[in-house]
């Protein structure tokens, strides 16, 4: 039996242009930028799905798969990236923060960086109907290794039911926050019932890793195509 491909997971933040004062300028690939890693995929043959494609294991994988993965739920995605990504073909999987939807990035503004509009409802709604799959962040991005087990576990349950009841379908993939998890945190994650979740140990992910701890590739404002594509081929020959 032939073995399926390992899948490079994507992980984005914004796609814009950094305001002055962003604490995190790296964060920030411009529209310009985001529009040539899609056409350098595209080219090479990869093949998006979104992560509940990769985990679910009845379904077949194209020979160059590939997840795209945004963090946070920035209204510049609705602005920027989801026209890009519906131009080049590709679909995406969004992790929102459920207590900001249309609202601002609290938590960053809560360590001194500049405000920013977070997608609303609606412009959530339009994207799922455009094949972008959501999934959950938390309510309030927390730092869950931080937090007490009832106080993670309300973070993370209840985002999940949140957006279920927003969205009409349930919630039924995970990103942690700050890349920051552990044992605990992960059986909380599977308790309250999501199937996929995704840190930020950088390596391609396979149907054969655990679907609550995948891997991702964090890409950033500086990875130029020729960056981008080292990053892509170093991570290729990682192990999470």
């Amino acid at each position: 039996m032939e073995r399926e491909p390992r899948v490079p997971i994507l992980l984005y933040h914004k796609v814009g242009r950094p305001p002055r004062g962003a604490r995190v300028p790296g964060q920030y690939v411009s529209p310009g930028l985001f529009r040539k890693h899609l056409d350098y995929l595209a080219k090479r043959g990869y093949a998006g799905l979104s992560l509940l494609d990769l985990v679910q294991k009845d379904r077949p994988l194209p020979p160059r798969p590939i997840v795209i993965t945004f963090d946070d739920g920035y209204r510049c995605l609705y602005q920027e990236a989801f026209p890009l990504l519906a131009e080049a073909g590709f679909t995406a999987t969004v992790f929102l923060v459920a207590g900001a939807l249309g609202a601002s990035n609290l938590w960053e503004q809560a360590v001194g960086d500049v405000a920013e509009q977070m997608l609303d409802l609606p412009e959530v709604r339009e994207m799922r109907a455009g094949g972008i799959e959501f999934g959950s962040h938390t309510l309030s991005h927390a730092h869950l290794t931080e937090l007490r087990e009832e106080e993670a576990r309300r973070e993370i349950a209840d985002s999940r039911a949140r957006l279920a009841e927003a969205l009409g379908e349930p919630c039924r993939t995970f990103a942690y926050p700050y890349g920051e998890w552990n044992a605990r945190v992960k059986d909380l994650v599977a308790e309250a019932g999501y199937e996929a979740a995704c840190t930020t140990v950088r390596a391609w992910a396979s149907r054969e890793d655990d679907p609550l701890a995948l891997p991702r590739i964090n890409i950033r404002r500086y990875n130029v195509l020729p960056r981008f594509a080292q990053k892509l081929r170093q991570a290729e020959r990682a192990r999470p």
